[in-house]
């Protein structure tokens, strides 16, 4: 049965040993049987083009930028055999008959590759079996799988149509993405059998393609952000207006209040993908997302999991608070050069200044990590709400301050984003 964490330490594999030892013992953990294998003498262009391209005519070297192949390997064969399948196998469905695949291995010189570079290899290289091949390619510190869709040639019935490719591009070896992680779960055999119910190697391959369409990944992105949403939307208190933590806990029932804390869940939400993308940018530190860092570096007795008898009234929210909110409103919003803790009793309306110093084990060590790597986004997504009334002023003068972010590092600040909800 393949876990995740199984995964996980398959993917670390490929940092050292050979190519086609690690691509593999991935595939043995995800459960396809590799023993059919005829490994190459020689791992390179030359040796396939030898004993595989001399009749072969339709093989574009040039597209399939072989002058870039590190090395290839033939790395099995899964045949009817290795799938313990009956005798119907092979089958015909949607023009297509597919009787046994093929597994490559193809390391390429440089670190980054587009889709249509990585598609176009994948389409040359099918061009010279008659079964499909799945490739894995490594380049750099990442690797995709590419597989394509074959149908049958309407004139010739010997010959395949090439169409689509699907790709997983870009897994990292060492700084894994759970999506990614999540995809190469549903590719193991048993998921795919457990799903998809497959009995034939058409069936397979389309479970194969489903699971790896952006679509459908879309599709099951927005499915769980939906879930998640739902979810945290009965967990979560924005202030409203002006403090007043009495009234936004024990109205949580009211309409208003409700589609208030909706409005800014999504707005959370919105900035927190932004950063995700800015963050894949290499342009936000991996390790404010990083628990055990967190735990270890940041933040004073970090205890982010909701556990029994949890009070969620007294939860400080200190992930969101000294983590998120500094990071929006403080740095994304802020100029570099310029990032500072509020100092206390002063600045105290000045919204793109850090708040919750007393929060983080070192200060000085976290406004070190945002500095030297996050960039001054000059627009209004991270500029906080909260703003001074324009019309009433407090006993002695002073801005009375209307909260919709709520960042303050006030007593009775209401604001209750809970750390279990972003982990």
């Amino acid at each position: 049965m393949t876990s995740k964490k199984d995964i996980e330490n398959a993917l670390k594999a490929f940092s050292s040993n050979t190519l086609s030892y690690n691509a593999i013992h991935l595939f043995d953990t995800l459960g396809y049987n590799t023993i059919r294998r005829q490994p190459f003498e020689q791992k390179n262009y030359a040796y396939f083009e030898e004993y595989y391209l001399a009749a072969n005519t339709h093989f574009n070297a040039e597209k399939a930028k072989v002058d870039q192949w590190q090395s290839i390997d033939l790395l099995f064969q899964l045949s009817q055999e290795e799938v313990n399948w009956s005798k119907t196998a092979s089958a015909v469905f949607e023009k297509t008959i597919i009787e046994s695949y093929l597994f490559f291995a193809i390391q390429l010189t440089a670190a980054d590759y587009s889709r249509t570079d990585l598609a176009q290899i994948t389409r040359e290289l099918n061009k010279v079996f008659a079964m499909p091949v799945m490739v894995l390619f490594k380049h750099g510190v990442s690797i995709t799988l590419a597989v394509i869709n074959r149908r049958l040639n309407k004139k010739d019935a010997q010959k395949d149509v090439l169409e689509k490719i699907t790709l997983i591009k870009d897994i990292s070896i060492e700084n894994h993405h759970r999506a990614h992680i999540e995809i190469l779960f549903d590719l193991s055999f048993t998921e795919i059998q457990r799903v998809h119910k497959v009995s034939n190697f058409v069936e397979l391959h389309n479970a194969w393609q489903k699971t790896l369409d952006t679509k459908a990944l879309n599709k099951k992105f927005y499915k769980e952000l939906s879930h998640w949403y739902f979810w945290a939307i009965k967990e979560v208190v924005f202030p409203i207006a002006s403090f007043d933590a009495d009234d936004v806990f024990n109205a949580t029932q009211n309409d208003k209040v409700r589609e208030h804390n909706a409005k800014n869940l999504i707005r959370l939400l919105t900035r927190i993908l932004f950063v995700w993308f800015i963050k894949e940018k290499n342009l936000i530190p991996d390790e404010l997302f990083d628990e055990n860092y967190i735990k270890a570096h940041l933040i004073k007795d970090f205890a982010p999991h909701k556990e029994k008898n949890y009070n969620t009234q007294t939860q400080r929210s200190e992930y969101y608070r000294a983590i998120l909110q500094n990071l929006f409103f403080a740095t994304l919003n802020q100029t570099v050069g310029k990032r500072e803790f509020r100092k206390d009793k002063q600045h105290r309306n000045v919204t793109n200044l850090m708040r919750y110093e007393s929060y983080f084990k070192d200060p000085q060590a976290f406004l070190t990590l945002v500095e030297d790597k996050v960039p001054f986004m000059n627009g209004g997504l991270f500029e906080c709400l909260d703003k001074p009334d324009p019309l009433l002023k407090g006993k002695q003068g002073g801005d009375v301050i209307l909260y919709e972010d709520g960042f303050s590092d006030r007593p009775d600040n209401p604001l209750r984003v809970p750390d279990y909800i972003f982990f």
